[in-house]
């Protein structure tokens, strides 16, 4: 439950890479995230300012109920939504690949329809230099990219509806249905060539994320 814009603290949960963190709400909103490194500037800051910070909603539209876990000895962060209609789950991480990190900075959204219909939407919002900066939003093959000075987020969706660019953010809207899957990503960079992966590289590094923690842990 939001105040005034604000969910309480205790309602983040954290992912991270090792180099950089985001805070998830648990109404599926990123509100706070660091490109490309834990101190510098903020590309979502809604944490600290909810109407100039940025963040990356994603969530159904319709009332829902929520609960979420971490995957076992992981920083991989599951969110299951179930409103009247069916259920989804949603896993995000900042991706690690075997062997190492990825070069660049990648945070993934996999999502998948449990049961039923689910109706949700999404928006990535950045606002970089805590929130002082407004991008400018450009179409560059099938992702959008948002630049200010020399930092850039790309945004990419795969059977995540039809992307719509509006002012300086990107939205969409998709329905899941049990067996579906779609896939959000977003790449950062600073004073660097932004990248644009492919799906199967995202998916890829997603699944292999759980198990880099688990022998990181070990």
């Amino acid at each position: 439950m939001r105040v005034d814009g604000y969910a309480p603290i205790r309602d983040y949960a954290a992912i991270g890479d090792g180099r950089t963190v985001a805070l998830v709400a648990r109404d599926g909103s990123i509100d706070w995230l660091c490109f490309p490194d834990f101190d510098s500037p903020s590309a979502f800051g809604a944490l600290v300012d909810a109407e100039r910070g940025g963040s990356f909603q994603l969530e159904p539209e319709e009332p829902y109920e929520v609960e979420r876990r971490y995957l076992t000895e992981t920083n991989v962060l599951e969110t299951t939504f179930t409103t009247s209609g069916g259920s989804t789950r949603i896993t995000d991480a900042m991706t690690v690949q075997e062997g190492g990190l990825v070069p660049w900075r990648e945070l993934a959204r996999r999502v998948e329809g449990l049961s039923g219909s689910v109706p949700l939407r999404w928006r990535v919002e950045p606002r970089f230099g805590f929130g002082h900066d407004v991008p400018t939003v450009q179409r560059r093959n099938d992702a959008y990219v948002a630049t200010a000075g020399k930092s850039a987020v790309a945004v990419q969706g795969w059977d995540a509806g039809h992307p719509e660019h509006q002012a300086a953010a990107v939205a969409g809207r998709f329905t899941t249905e049990r067996g579906s899957r779609a896939l959000l990503a977003l790449t950062g960079a600073h004073e660097a060539p932004v990248e644009l992966p492919l799906r199967d590289g995202v998916e890829r590094r997603l699944g292999g994320t759980a198990e880099a923690w688990r022998r990181w842990l070990r």
